[in-house]
């Protein structure tokens, strides 16, 4: 079993839907963050790396970039209220 929680300061990593949720956890498991972030062995397109985003103090802002990425629209009345 994987799983992560975020924490300030530490990147999330964002993935497409896999195909195969045992493949994908079986080669997420095996790797670390950096063969993902350098794609050694292709290790990111594999695993459908998107992005990865830095966690930051403002939790609103992390909450849009999430939204964005995911393509999401984003309440702007919601963030700022």
């Amino acid at each position: 079993m994987i799983a992560e929680t975020p924490q300030l300061g530490h990147a999330t990593y964002l993935f497409s839907k896999p195909v195969n949720m045992t493949e994908f956890l079986t080669i997420y498991g095996r790797v670390a963050r950096e063969d993902i972030r350098h794609n050694r062995g292709n290790v990111a397109e594999r695993l459908g790396f998107l992005r990865r985003i830095i966690s930051r103090p403002q939790l609103a802002g992390l909450a849009e970039e999430l939204k964005s990425c995911l393509g999401e629209v984003v309440d702007y009345a919601e963030a700022c209220g």
